[in-house]
């Protein structure tokens, strides 16, 4: 003689759906992945951008990301980040609760400088795991190692290029490259890896008047090499090209 589950039958209709759905929630939320605590980092020139950082900051952590702490510079880009005290503020804050995750909004707001904005995300990178809210093209969010290897690389690529962009400006004389066989003409601004490398910077974030004073050229040859990225160029407005 078959004999009935103990549960057989003490559910049925509406009762049995929604017991049905508690128990899918708490099976949810004993298997999704816990989301981990970390401090933001805002560096804004404008008095409406706090809000917009900190939304687009928001919508970046939603699913990963638990933020416990905001630290916000205001009009600081001049100021190295290591002397600006809201930045200085969050590194004792994440040292004092083993805090290991900071998300800044982009690269290019790190510092006005792009040399020693890098020079900032290097000790970053090595301390702790580092996100960008907008224009984040490292990838590998949700593997620590794989993540710093990106960033470390990146970096590295950036030192090199600007090693050999500033070989690359010492001109040869004229009769060198008269000898040597080379075109005496006006020479290219960018080679195809410098090109690369400021299409690579302008994704992050970075601004025209930053990719001008990092690769040292003109506005006017930035957005030469932009046109074929309109993507990534500033919109026009009373016939002048607004950037940001």
């Amino acid at each position: 003689m078959l004999r009935r589950a103990p549960d057989a039958g003490r559910y049925s209709g509406k009762a049995a759906l929604l017991h049905f759905q508690k128990s899918f929630i708490r099976l949810y939320n004993t298997l999704k992945p816990m989301k981990k605590d970390a401090v933001a980092y805002l560096n804004t020139r404008r008095k409406g951008d706090f809000m917009v950082q900190k939304n687009e900051v928001a919508t970046y952590s939603k699913y990963r990301f638990q933020i416990i702490e905001v630290f916000h510079d205001h009009r600081k880009d001049a100021t190295p980040p290591e002397e600006r005290k809201a930045f200085m503020g969050m590194l004792e804050y994440c040292a004092a609760n083993d805090c290991s995750s900071i998300i800044l909004y982009d690269l290019a707001g790190l510092a006005k400088d792009m040399d020693i904005g890098l020079a900032t995300l290097k000790n970053l990178n090595e301390q702790y795991m580092v996100y960008f809210a907008c224009g984040d093209f490292f990838g590998s969010r949700d593997d620590p190692d794989l993540r710093r290897e990106a960033i470390s690389d990146f970096i590295a690529y950036m030192e090199r290029y600007r090693e050999g962009a500033k070989a690359a400006r010492t001109p040869a004389p004229k009769k060198v490259k008269k000898e040597e066989g080379r075109p005496i003409g006006r020479p290219r601004a960018l080679n195809d890896g410098q090109v690369e490398a400021l299409i690579t910077v302008r994704r992050a974030g970075a601004s025209i008047g930053q990719i001008c004073r990092m690769f040292g050229v003109s506005r006017s040859t930035v957005s030469k090499i932009l046109a074929d990225y309109p993507e990534l160029k500033g919109t026009w407005k009373g016939g002048e090209q607004k950037v940001d």
